[in-house]
């Protein structure tokens, strides 16, 4: 432990699993905190018909490396419900703040697809030179 910060690997995220498992193995489900976030979770219920009739687009997804967990799977769900679309981001479900970067390229390609709705991405977003 590093400044009360684990790290894996060089990458302090990654620390955070491993303090979790320390929290619960000392104090079970309510000192790791999921006794307080499940159940927020697990009762949230969007509202349709106010994501069907928004002003903007609306877009769901989650990131690739969160497929299948319990807290990327509703977005499926709710896409589908709305008929919105879906897309899959790079990294995890808060890469914007592991690599905001990557994420901001990854928006950036969503965006210009949705305005043009060709889905035509400009050579120099593809890595192409001009």
């Amino acid at each position: 432990m590093r400044s009360g910060v684990f790290e894996v690997d060089g990458d302090s995220g990654r620390g955070f699993f491993v303090e979790l498992a320390a929290l619960y193995e000392r104090g079970g489900v309510p000192a790791a905190g999921f006794g307080i976030e499940w159940s927020g979770f697990a009762a949230f219920r969007p509202d349709e018909n106010a994501l069907k009739s928004a002003p903007f687009p609306v877009v769901l997804g989650a990131g690739v490396e969160d497929r299948g967990t319990y807290y990327a799977r509703p977005s499926i769900e709710i896409g589908r419900r709305i008929g919105a679309p879906w897309v899959e981001f790079p990294g995890i479900r808060m890469e914007f703040l592991r690599d905001p970067a990557r994420f901001v390229a990854a928006v950036r390609v969503l965006a210009t697809q949705m305005d043009s709705r060709g889905g035509d991405v400009p050579p120099l977003w593809e890595g192409v030179s001009q």
